[in-house]
């Protein structure tokens, strides 16, 4: 029996080590590309996070710049009673007219746009 052991550890014993050296080098090389493409997906992810923000933000900024030019055109329309006065209050009223239509455009649901609370008129 120990010359059977032998010769079969002599003739399977090579291929074996060459088996056990290639799977190890497949198992590396699965990983790293899995570490490949996860970094991909998460810069991916960054990235589009980035841009989100980014776009927000531009909104947010628009928005506030929008929100203080209304505020000193009211206050310019509060503080004088000059030709430009008349003329910043009928801008003020086209504003309203136009917030107003917009605000009766049909929805497709309640969820869509919801109403916002009436606002007191100043006329």
């Amino acid at each position: 029996m120990p010359d059977d052991l032998n010769s079969i550890a002599l003739w399977w014993g090579p291929g074996i080590l060459v088996l056990l050296i290639f799977g190890y080098g497949v198992l590396r090389l699965a990983h790293h590309w899995i570490e490949k493409s996860m970094d991909v997906k998460r810069e991916q992810t960054e990235s589009a996070f980035r841009v989100a923000r980014d776009y927000i933000e531009q909104f947010l900024s628009a928005q506030q710049s929008q929100a203080e030019a209304l505020s000193r055109l009211a206050s310019s329309v509060e503080q004088r009673d000059s030709h430009e006065s008349f003329e910043h209050q009928e801008m003020l009223i086209a504003l309203k007219a136009m917030h107003r239509d917009i605000a009766e455009l049909p929805c497709r649901g309640p969820a869509e746009c919801p109403r916002p609370p009436e606002v007191p008129s100043r006329e």
